[in-house]
């Protein structure tokens, strides 16, 4: 398979706007291709989820006026456009709301992600920035006309944090757990260099990618990933002190986390992961937000902004700082 440089150098963009295609293009695959792609209850090959996508069976449902409703593509775009490189997130999200129709999911929607937005950064706009992973999720909410997470409490239940659709596991195999937005990566660089690590407001940063490899991915993004438990790794290495603290999709399940958090000892935490109660990363009896306000009081949440989010889901970005 290509290497992540090669990808981003030759990145065609979406191939006749096709999955299937554009993965298997993209990372060398051959049109045969017999590997099965497994998260949650899925192990399924290419070949049958793209079968499942040409067939409709993924359609998402939204609640409107109590009927089930089906979005229309200019709302998913709507959507997916709010995280793009070359708009304004706060001004996309703020048209996403203002041209909604009254009581529409797409209203409902846009008012929830207003709600779970701080964001007193300055991000720049790009129209050069190459991110694969936001073409192909952006086609992915178009086949699965997903236009957002729901406020509602029954997408935030627990017992739905893992009804995700077939086409995720492939996304988590080639491209990882989260979609990193632009917003999202520019924060990250601010923090970078308020922290004065050395580095310039671009991405990538000199990040140090630290991780067990107890999961098997078909690609890997950060070849020179650290394998190595992190409460271990901080140890070593002064507790992370002068650096930023970067956790995605958190292991929560155990200790690990909470063990994580106690061994830092920068000033800078950033989480990305389920941002609604639905536990998927998050702790079986609390939110992230929950546990930080009741067992970190010296930890002052900075900025909250959604992201990227699969059909199901509720990602979002969090941003703690140590009060001094």
């Amino acid at each position: 398979m290509p290497s992540p440089n090669e990808i981003f150098a030759h990145w065609p963009g979406l191939i006749d706007n096709d999955f299937s295609k554009t993965i298997t293009t993209t990372f060398g695959i051959p049109e045969q291709d017999n590997y099965v792609y497994r998260a949650e209850a899925f192990a399924t090959a290419l070949g049958q989820i793209q079968e499942k996508v040409d067939s409709g069976e993924l359609k998402y449902k939204y609640q409107s006026h109590g009927q089930q409703i089906q979005v229309s593509e200019s709302d998913i775009n709507a959507y997916t456009s709010i995280f793009s490189s070359n708009t304004d997130s706060s001004k996309a999200l703020t048209a996403f709301l203002s041209n909604a129709k009254k009581g529409s999911p797409r209203e409902i929607v846009a008012k929830y992600l207003q709600s779970r937005r701080t964001c007193p950064f300055k991000i720049p706009k790009s129209k050069t920035h190459i991110n694969p992973y936001y073409d192909m999720w952006a086609l992915s909410c178009r086949e699965t006309a997903f236009l957002g997470p729901s406020p509602d409490p029954s997408y935030a239940h627990p017992a739905n944090a893992k009804h995700t659709h077939p086409i995720l596991p492939v996304f988590y195999h080639h491209f990882g757990c989260v979609v990193p937005s632009y917003e999202a990566l520019q924060i990250i660089s601010q923090l970078v260099a308020d922290s004065g690590v050395d580095g310039e407001l671009i991405w990538p940063l000199n990040v140090t990618a630290v991780g067990n490899m107890a999961s098997k991915y078909r690609t890997r993004w950060i070849e020179n990933t650290v394998k190595a438990d992190g409460v271990e790794y901080l140890k070593k290495n002064g507790g992370g002190k002068g650096r930023v603290l970067l956790m995605v999709y958190m292991v929560t399940a155990s200790s690990f986390t909470k063990r994580v958090l106690r061994e830092y000892r920068g000033d800078a935490i950033v989480m990305v992961g389920t941002q609604n109660a639905n536990r998927y990363t998050d702790f079986a009896d609390c939110t992230m937000e929950e546990y930080f306000e009741k067992e970190m009081p010296n930890w002052v949440l900075v900025c909250v902004v959604p992201m990227p989010s699969f059909a199901g889901k509720d990602e979002g970005m969090l941003v703690w700082r140590r009060n001094s």
